[in-house]
């Protein structure tokens, strides 16, 4: 039980120190810039993929891949929701010199990884409905 309550502490301990820090990060920011990050990183994050998606998309002309390039793929669309946070939050350090010194790498693995496994969950029921 000692181990399971210090889990449950440590997990208390990184929520309390995560939802600080987006009170530090929503008092300095505003809306405009907050819009402006969000854009110009789904812009960069879509590029980005964009070439590896239309590579794995011209390879499911071979019938034997089809599986493999789905997994491909899977592995693709959970890998940009840390690339689009990676880059949020990039940006917003850069468009607001007040933040330079915020440690945002709580947030950017918290809230990647729970989009992640969203997207995650939501490739695993595409690729069993289709196979």
């Amino acid at each position: 039980m000692k181990t399971l309550s210090k889990w449950i502490d440590q997990v208390y301990r990184i929520y309390h120190r995560y939802r600080n820090i987006l009170k530090i990060i929503d008092s300095k920011v505003s809306t405009k810039i907050v819009i402006k990050s969000v854009l110009f990183s789904l812009l960069i994050s879509l590029l980005i993929v964009l070439i590896p998606v239309l590579v794995t998309v011209n390879l499911f002309i071979y019938n034997k891949l089809d599986l493999i390039l789905s997994f491909v793929l899977l592995f693709i669309l959970t890998s940009w929701g840390f690339l689009f946070f990676h880059f949020y939050y990039t940006l917003l350090k850069s468009y607001e010199t007040e933040l330079e010194h915020v440690n945002v790498k709580l947030p950017k693995l918290i809230e990647g990884t729970s989009v992640s496994f969203f997207l995650f969950v939501l490739g695993i029921i595409v690729v069993s409905v289709i196979f």
